[in-house]
Formats: C-alpha cells, sequence, structure tokens
C-alpha cells in the first residue's frame, strides 16, 4: 500500500499567503515612512509661514512708505530711487531682508535679491510709479503776462534775457514771489514750486518780451500703475 503525504489546506493556503503579506508589510512601511516625511514637511512649512509673511509685510510696507527708500510719498514711488536700488539699500533699509532670503519685483521684473528664494511667501502692494521728464516751455508773452505749468512740478529753471529797453522784474508763482529784482532779472534762477497744485508763473515788465526772451525749464511727472511684490523665502 502506497502513503501520500498531503498538507491540510489550511496549512497550505497560510503557506501561499505568506509572500503577500511580506509585500504588504512592506508596502505599509513605505507609505508610513513617507506618511510621516509629508507631515513633518507639512509642519515645517506651517511653522515657517507666518514668520515669511511677517517678514514679506514688513517689508513692503517698508518700500511702500512715506518715508521708505523707494517712495516720492506714500504708495507713490520714484522712478530713479527705484533705478539706483540694490541689495544693500534693501538690507539697510529693511532689516528683516538681511536674516531671509528676499526677492523684490516691480512690474514683474526683479530688482533687487538678497539670497535663493525658490518659492516663499508673497505679498503685493500696488504702487504708483513716477518718473519725470525734462521738459523746456518757450512761452509767447507778447500778449499775455502768464504761464502755467502742470502739476506735480517741484522745481522750474526760468531764464530771463530781455530785449533791450525791456526790464521783467518780478515773477510771481501763483501768489508768492519767487524772483524779483528792481533794477531788472536778467540770467537763470531756480524757482522752487509746489508739487500739488498747478502753478501760474506771472512775469511783471516793462516793455515788449518776444518768443525766446523767456524760456523754463521743469520735469514733467509721468506716472504708472504697478504691482511690487516681496517674496521671502525662510
Amino acid at each position: 500500500m502506497t502513503w501520500t503525504s498531503r498538507c491540510p489546506d489550511h496549512i497550505a493556503r497560510a503557506q501561499t499567503s505568506l509572500p503577500a503579506l511580506g509585500i504588504a508589510l512592506v508596502l505599509l512601511t513605505v507609505v508610513t515612512g513617507l506618511g510621516i516625511a509629508m507631515a513633518d514637511t507639512a509642519i515645517a512649512g506651517a511653522d515657517r509661514t507666518p514668520d515669511e509673511r511677517r517678514a514679506a509685510a514688513a517689508i513692503a510696507d517698508r518700500l511702500v512708505s512715506a518715508d521708505g527708500p523707494l517712495a516720492a510719498r506714500s504708495n507713490v514711488l520714484n522712478r530713479s530711487r527705484v533705478d539706483d536700488f540694490d541689495q544693500s539699500a534693501l538690507e539697510r533699509s529693511a532689516p528683516p531682508a538681511t536674516e531671509y532670503a528676499v526677492s523684490v519685483e516691480l512690474a514683474e521684473t526683479e530688482i533687487v535679491r538678497t539670497g535663493a528664494v525658490h518659492s516663499g511667501t508673497r505679498i503685493t502692494r500696488l504702487v504708483v510709479v513716477e518718473a519725470r521728464e525734462p521738459r523746456t516751455l518757450t512761452p509767447d508773452l507778447t500778449t499775455t503776462d502768464t504761464v502755467t505749468l502742470p502739476r506735480r512740478s517741484a522745481q522750474a529753471t526760468v531764464t530771463i534775457n530781455p530785449p533791450a529797453g525791456t526790464t521783467v522784474w518780478t515773477v510771481r508763482a501763483n501768489d508768492r514771489v519767487v524772483l524779483h529784482n528792481r533794477s531788472g532779472l536778467d540770467g537763470s534762477y531756480e524757482v522752487s514750486l509746489v508739487p500739488y497744485e498747478t502753478t501760474e508763473l506771472r512775469f511783471q515788465r516793462a516793455g515788449p518780451v518776444q518768443p525766446g526772451n523767456v524760456t523754463i525749464g521743469y520735469d514733467a511727472p509721468r506716472s504708472t500703475k504697478e504691482s511690487l511684490v516681496v517674496t521671502v523665502d525662510a
């Protein structure tokens, strides 16, 4: 008689399940490890985001403040100051920039950077960027004694070259006397203006003045609305 050895069915099934169980344990270990790593990353990101946001907001507020390194006045940036702005000026005027990697963009163009900024937290401020273009005005004073300059002109150069027999002795800017010489004005003079109002220059004279006897040089303002973006990467 021949005897055949046979394992019970439940033992065979258990032996067959062992490799699958091992694979499942490996997968569980990997998934758990990834979960812990992602949780650690999320916690680290959550920890640093408030610091990034505070630093970015502080730097942005400093840059657009009336006494900031870029501003002509509150939320109005001077184009010349923007062009001259560099890393040392940023760190000097906004101390958080010495502790974090910072990028400052204006109109989608980076104007300064400190350190390597890969992502980080972004703060946006809407600003007006003001540039000044030099212009020269040659008024026709044959039939009038006044000429009007645009608003936000802070200074003008008035050049007076009167013809023989004509004397110009006073120049007023609105109600203010800005130039006066009873014996006559002759030459170029720097005149301070009030930038928040339209300025009317009035010439007090005796005798005719031809076009070209008086010229006025001034900086005409040109303004554009842009976005200032400060990114801080801790």
